[in-house]
């Protein structure tokens, strides 16, 4: 492959000016930055792991970093995560090393031990977690051992002896995780290290541990490969670094020669408020880490990297051109587009997919054990499968019924392989129950997987009709050779006994078409976003709410950093919570509820107003009508009118589907 040349650039200067680290140049100034895929296998990178970060640097990154790598042995380890603590490592950095160089980018290493965030187990049974001192961890309830020096001192062999590795296997440069709450940002911490030996008590003793392993690191790579370590300044727990830990340990570190560059970015390992920024949400703002990034900067002199929550380049080349930092990070922003470089390179700003930051299916996907992908862009981690559109052979005449995401993605990439595609929707709007999800507090940014799903339409060619029913004698009149049915759901009503109540969907208070009263009990079956946000909907105009939910809390399935800053907002605005409950029936001013465990009786009285959020039920009436014509093509039921799931499932459904066709 001839990688692209890099030149000035009149769309973001700042992003596509070269840098220099070390006589190595990087031809912009965008980085993947290091996280958990999910990929790893071995300890080392499989043919999956190849082929997302070659779709990444397809797209026009100059640095990939991996990431968080284990240098110490680990045996039976089921958790998927690269290990660098035995020769075979060279080997599969060597892998990535050449690879980086194919596309005229570099390659980085990170290296982490967890310290008390130990949370990962090879045999179901709990291990030792090791920390500076025996304080215990308040999110994994994890109680460590303090370390002895002399453990001390073997894992800054380990941090070497793997930074060596890397080194010879062709890295660019190597990394040292020190914040997010693991080992190295322990030590920094006076909350958390109470050692009294030279570990401990002062500012400088607390600083050894880094000090040293960073110096042991620059020992085992030489003087060519770049080194640098990676910080939360300021962490969003009780237990964590303050500004006063981490700018004066950033200061001493670069006036010692430690490190050729910084990174910083936000969240924690320890607390539930630290790791809602780990991932940060689409309920926290954009470019959530520059104005730290930026005092690191200027307290170092050094270049400084950052991440978290950069979805545009007009974010990057903001925090450039402001002075905050020297390169820009992203995961999700690549996660849903890779071409982001290369569209912001090219002018093609209006091109780029954004990320929506509904964590769903990228750190959602890591957290359930399953390499991340996006919810808008599935062919992210199935790049083998799906990252190159096969030509339709021969081109067919398509028509898709529905325009929410999986009909506009199911007729996006039909349109793209060459089919001759017609979606017709008929709404004036195309969007389907995306419409509803951007409707909820805090989530007008899930709109756009509706800009960006119907701007993939319109790329590729596809023939959209609003306000079109579709009816057998229409569809008749096409002559489509294939037809893929993406209806949606209606509302489901469950099984009760409702004489006299005032009972309404949430379906029907998020668009407005509802009167609710002052009293409300919000029947949460569905365990998802919508129960939450309707209740932040009611008690924000005024309203008394009782949230019912039939799991163990709100939010049970969706991810956890999620469901966290959910739990956050419901305890502020007052909401009462019942969780372990189920739906049992309701008149004119009491609902009856059961207990899921026990079955035991629930009653609440005193409600006017009973809100169903019990998720959607398939309409089959179109795909009967259909079939009983037997008609000449064939029909595809995708999403919600296969069964109603989430916006991930029919958007992958529209995929595959299409991708088949």
């Amino acid at each position: 492959m001839n990688p692209r040349s890099e030149s000035q650039n009149s769309y973001f200067p700042n992003l596509f000016e070269p840098l220099s680290l070390r006589g190595k140049r990087f031809k912009n100034r965008i980085f993947f930055a290091p996280h958990g895929t999910g990929y790893a296998e071995a300890g080392g990178l499989g043919p999956r792991a190849i082929a997302y970060y070659r779709a990444r640097l397809e797209g026009g990154v100059s640095l990939i970093v991996t990431e968080a790598t284990q240098v110490v042995p680990k045996s039976g380890q089921h958790y998927a995560q690269l290990n660098g603590s035995n020769d075979n490592f060279v080997g599969e950095v060597g892998k990535m090393a050449a690879l980086c160089a194919e596309y005229d980018a570099r390659y980085f290493v990170q290296f982490y031990h967890e310290g008390r965030a130990r949370a990962h187990s090879s045999d179901g049974s709990v291990e030792q977690a090791v920390a500076p001192s025996a304080v215990r961890d308040e999110r994994f309830h994890i109680v460590p051992r303090a370390l002895e020096i002399s453990e001390i001192a073997t894992l800054v062999d380990h941090f070497a002896a793997a930074a060596g590795r890397a080194a010879r296997g062709g890295a660019d440069g190597v990394e040292l995780l020190v914040g997010m709450g693991y080992l190295h940002g322990q030590f920094l911490s006076p909350r958390i290290n109470r050692r009294t030996d030279d570990y401990g008590g002062s500012a400088e003793n607390r600083l050894r541990f880094l000090a040293e392993t960073l110096a042991a690191m620059r020992s085992a790579v030489g003087d060519d490969v770049i080194l640098g370590f990676r910080i939360v300044p300021e962490d969003d727990d009780p237990d964590g670094l303050r500004l006063e830990d981490s700018i004066p340990a950033c200061q001493a570190l670069a006036e010692r020669g430690l490190a050729d560059y910084i990174s910083v970015t936000v969240g924690s390992t320890h607390t539930l408020a630290g790791t809602q920024h780990i991932v940060p949400t689409m309920f926290t703002e954009t470019g959530v880490a520059q104005k730290l990034a930026r005092l690191v900067r200027e307290a170092t002199e050094l270049p400084v990297f950052v991440c978290g929550r950069i979805n545009q380049p007009q974010i990057a080349e903001e925090a450039l051109s402001a002075g905050d930092a020297d390169m820009i990070g992203a995961v999700r922003a690549l996660l849903t587009d890779p071409e982001f470089p290369n569209k912001a390179r090219e002018g093609r700003v209006d091109d780029i997919r954004a990320c929506i930051a509904c964590n769903q299916a990228c750190i959602g996907h890591r957290n359930a054990g399953h390499g991340v992908s996006c919810i808008q862009f599935p062919e992210t981690g199935r790049e083998i499968q799906f990252g190159h559109r096969q030509p339709a052979t021969p081109p067919k005449r398509v028509v898709v019924v529905g325009g929410g995401p999986a009909g506009m993605k199911a007729a996006a990439v039909a349109a793209e392989r060459g089919h001759s595609v017609t979606l017709l929707e008929k709404n004036q709007q195309l969007g389907g129950q995306a419409l509803l999800a951007q409707a909820l507090p805090g989530r007008s940014e899930f709109g756009g997987i509706v800009t960006n799903l119907s701007a993939e339409c319109a790329w590729h060619g596809v023939e959209i009709r609003l306000g079109t029913e579709a009816t057998p004698e229409i569809l008749k009149s096409m002559a489509p050779d294939e037809v893929i049915l993406a209806t949606g759901a209606r509302p489901f009503v469950p099984e009760g006994d409702f004489d006299g109540a005032n009972c309404i969907s949430a379906w029907d208070v998020v668009t407005g078409k509802a009167r609710p009263g002052a009293r409300i009990l919000i029947a949460d079956w569905r365990c998802d976003w919508t129960g939450p946000g309707v209740a932040e909907i009611l008690v924000t105009a005024g309203h008394k709410v009782t949230l019912a939910v039939n799991g163990e809390l709100p939010g049970q399935l969706l991810q956890h950093y999620v469901r966290y800053q959910i739990a956050g907002r419901l305890h502020a605005l007052g909401v009462t919570v019942m969780p372990y409950m189920r739906l049992f029936g309701a008149d004119s001013d009491t609902v009856y509820l059961q207990h899921v465990v026990t079955g035991a009786p629930e009653i609440v009285e005193g409600i006017d107003t009973l809100v169903l959020a019990s998720g959607g039920k398939v309409d089959t009436r179109m795909q009967e009508a259909l079939r009983a014509l037997q008609p000449t093509y064939r029909i595809h039921s995708i999403g919600d009118c296969a069964s109603p799931r989430t916006a991930e499932e029919a958007v992958l459904e529209g995929l595959k589907t299409a991708a088949n066709l």
